[in-house]
């Protein structure tokens, strides 16, 4: 019986998926106008990561774009004027959507009023989801607990050693 638990925990643990929440507010767009949502995947986030979210927008069905860039890019293109190499872009109006990121490192999402005639409201929830838990094993600490175990216990054997040859 433990075995098939172990087994069913097995199979379960890597199907297990995280997310953390990007933006979950109101943004007051003007005319031509745009801001930028700066976030990290670590290397445990990136299998399978994907920006979801669902956003509205007033006026009604305003579209809104959702540029997808790396940070490097953001820099190059927006700051510094130069080319600009985007990963996703998504012009539509509100709702659900999915953008996924293509491996890890720093990304910035652009929501920009861009094409738009009036001003825009975006109420919006956005979340970066992956598959995994996003952990980092780190194998030092549980290797530091057991030399330190080891080592309390040759200690241990070497003191009543040295007592048993005291006594005798």
């Amino acid at each position: 019986m433990s075995f098939r638990l172990f087994l069913a925990l097995l199979i379960a643990f890597p199907a297990a998926a995280g997310s953390f929440k990007l933006f979950s507010d109101t943004l007051e767009l003007d005319l031509g106008t745009y801001r930028y949502l700066k976030f990290r995947i670590t290397p445990e986030q990136a299998n399978g990561a994907a920006i979801t979210g669902t956003f509205s927008t007033t006026p009604d069905n305003a579209p809104v774009e959702l540029i997808l860039l790396t940070h490097w890019n953001y820099i190059e293109g927006w700051v510094h004027r130069g080319d600009i190499d985007t990963l996703a872009v998504r012009r539509d109006g509100p709702g659900e959507f999915s953008i996924p990121i293509p491996d890890f490192g720093d990304y910035v999402l652009i929501v920009s009023n861009r094409g738009n005639y009036n001003p825009v409201s975006l109420f919006a929830d956005f979340r970066v989801s992956y598959e995994g838990t996003g952990v980092e094993y780190d194998s030092l600490p549980m290797g530091m607990t057991i030399l330190i175990t080891v080592l309390a216990a040759a200690l241990l054997v070497a003191a009543v050693a040295l007592t048993i040859r005291k006594i005798s």
